[in-house]
């Protein structure tokens, strides 16, 4: 009970610095968008058109096995760009949240730096792509006659999901890679594996009910899901209470391993980086 409430004292006083820092989290997250993106030529067209060249390559793939439509009775570019999108930041952000210490490596002998805001840093400027990315997917439905409802809102609750998974995974993931740089191999192999393991190019109906039970494992596939089912079938997240739980549940898990791995780290992190 005395660590739960010395977690509890430490996450309130974590949000407080949040608030405090606002200005300078912006500020490190359009740095590093610009350093990514803006600074380099053609950086930020090649960042719109790497995920949109790769869907349209899903799309002659896979457009044979499912004709015009999928089952859920949608155009299938459409059941595709909705959930490859989710996979996309999720993919993006996790392999650059896991050298996101080392690359502001700078920083950290600074006395008043947070460094624990740099995975929420690195969200943030993905959020700003990802943000473009759904303007093009909403001109994308549009053109399939899929016009803008309640639901579409809908998308900043598996937004705000998704980015508390990965800044969770990313407290964990980043801690590590400065002892250990070949979690980043590891970080890659799984985002690879999710392309194939979440329901992007393919419906998990289709599929024996103990795999689906497996496949729901992932939690991955509730946001996947989630962005499709609130684009496309005007469908709210409390219809899946228990896939809500879980995901949560995952989330919290990941969530108490990342801070508990970053804390016992973090006073070595100068010595390590310089080194």
């Amino acid at each position: 009970m005395s660590y739960f409430r010395q977690f509890l004292k430490e996450a309130i006083d974590f949000f407080y610095q949040l608030y405090l820092n606002r200005v300078l989290i912006l500020n490190l997250s359009w740095r590093d968008f610009e350093k990514k993106y803006i600074s380099n030529y053609f950086g930020f067209i090649w960042t719109i058109l790497d995920p949109l060249a790769f869907i349209v390559i899903l799309y002659l793939v896979f457009e044979g096995r499912y004709g015009g439509t999928n089952p859920e009775k949608v155009p299938f570019v459409v059941y595709l760009i909705t959930g490859y999108i989710a996979y996309d930041l999720f993919s993006g952000v996790l392999q650059n949240i896991t050298t996101c210490i080392n690359d502001h490596s700078f920083l950290l002998k600074k006395v008043n730096f947070r460094v624990a805001v740099l995975p929420i840093v690195t969200v943030f400027s993905h959020l700003i792509i990802h943000s473009i990315v759904l303007v093009i997917c909403g001109f994308v439905l549009l053109i399939n006659h899929i016009y803008p409802v309640f639901f579409w809102f809908q998308l900043l609750y598996y937004i705000f999901a998704l980015s508390v998974l990965l800044i969770s995974l990313g407290w964990l993931t980043s801690s590590i890679y400065l002892f250990f740089p070949d979690v980043n191999n590891i970080v890659k192999i799984v985002t690879h594996a999710m392309l194939f393991l979440s329901p992007i190019f393919w419906n998990i109906q289709g599929l024996p009910l103990s795999n689906q039970y497996i496949l729901k494992l992932n939690p991955l596939y509730y946001i996947v899901n989630g962005y499709r089912e609130s684009l496309t079938n005007n469908q709210g997240f409390w219809t899946h209470p228990m896939l809500t739980i879980y995901f949560w549940g995952f989330c919290i898990i990941a969530l108490i391993a990342g801070v508990t791995v970053f804390k016992k780290l973090r006073p070595h992190f100068a010595d390590v980086a310089s080194s």
